[in-house]
């Protein structure tokens, strides 16, 4: 069975000087628990939407690029091509393709995309939280949308769009918003995906797809990869998870009180919050309805799974690490989906997209 994760922001820990490529005893993934789990794709972010306390945002997201394709050795590649993967897996090798979240390193300036299309960029996603000059998050549609200057996507963001389309680069609408997701939607001829999103109908967070736009995905022959963050598949965990934070108080402001970098206490935050958390965490079959949810809505071709390893603070419960990533197989057994049924889910529908672009 071919599997495949379309969102890891691992990198972020290579950042602050965790050496990844060890076992590690923190987070959700590592050099050896990817190589160790069912994972044969593992789609690693770049991502600069926080602005570095040493770099631009440009130079922040090509030190981010290196130390990925620093991954490279006999068994792990940095795939460029379809080909590249299907020979990795052919030859039981990880593939750790780059997508970028956010188009901060771009700085208005399209010859800075070409710069990562060069290196072979797997996905672009416009956003993260923040709106840019060209572009609206969902975050700021539905919070700040007074404030914005501009509204959806404009000539520039179309110029963007329009490059990544012509250079085999997969646009990635989670995160947009609703305006900028039409805006694409209208001016693109080419499959796009949703990387790491869920259900609206089933929980409604402004980070999750409405049926209008899961059906568009399904139109444009992309795929939506569903996310297991509790807070997007329950809508009854934002309250629990303000009840039990209130306990963990005093540890939450000593790991603040600390004198470390912003990005350190972000991840050792995390890190805390993902054993803490899980206590109160929705089971696994809470995250499969939205998977099947997505089935019913547009059909078993159009779903994939992007975990948003390493970059949420809680899984659903039982679920502590990428080496639990065969457990979304066991819950899709159970309920009687078929071999080929789940190979496509975990990983084979992301290889048609694939096909469909010429990657």
């Amino acid at each position: 069975m071919f599997v495949a994760d379309l969102h890891n922001d691992l990198v972020q820990r290579m950042m602050i000087g965790e050496n990844i490529s060890k076992l590690t005893k923190v987070g959700h993934t590592d050099i050896p628990r990817l190589e160790n789990s069912s994972i044969d794709m593992q789609v690693l972010i770049v991502w600069v939407s926080k602005k570095s306390e040493k770099y631009s945002y440009l130079e922040n997201a090509k030190i981010m690029y290196d130390q990925i394709s620093s991954l490279a050795n006999s068994n792990i590649i940095i795939p460029k091509t379809l080909s590249d993967i299907l020979n990795a897996k052919k030859n039981n090798k990880l593939s750790l393709p780059i997508g970028m979240e956010g188009g901060e390193a771009l700085e208005n300036n399209i010859n800075n995309l070409y710069y990562f299309i060069d290196r072979g960029l797997f996905y672009f996603g416009p956003t993260w939280n923040y709106s840019l000059d060209w572009v609206t998050s969902s975050y700021d549609e539905v919070y700040n949308q007074s404030k914005l200057i501009n509204y959806g996507i404009n000539k520039f963001g179309l110029e963007v769009i329009k490059t990544c389309e012509e250079n085999k680069v997969l646009i990635d609408v989670s995160h947009i918003g609703e305006k900028s997701f039409w805006d694409i939607a209208k001016n693109t001829s080419k499959p796009f995906i949703a990387s790491h999103s869920s259900v609206y109908e089933l929980c409604p967070h402004y980070r999750n797809l409405k049926d209008d736009q899961i059906n568009e995905i399904k139109k444009k022959e992309g795929l939506v990869g569903l996310n297991p963050y509790p807070f997007f598949i329950d809508p009854t965990f934002k309250k629990k998870e303000q009840i039990y934070r209130k306990k963990l108080t005093e540890k939450l402001k000593l790991i603040d009180n600390k004198n470390i970098s912003k990005s350190n206490k972000w991840i050792e935050k995390q890190h805390f919050l993902q054993k803490q958390l899980n206590t109160i965490a929705p089971e696994i079959d809470v995250f499969v309805d939205h998977i099947e949810y997505v089935i019913n809505l547009i059909g078993i071709d159009f779903v994939a799974i992007g975990s948003d390893y390493d970059g949420l603070d809680c899984l659903p419960r039982n679920w502590n690490d990428c080496t639990d990533h065969h457990i979304i197989n066991d819950c899709l057994l159970k309920r009687g989906f078929s071999y080929n049924e789940i190979e496509k889910i975990m990983g084979k529908n992301i290889l048609r997209v694939l096909e469909n672009i010429n990657y």
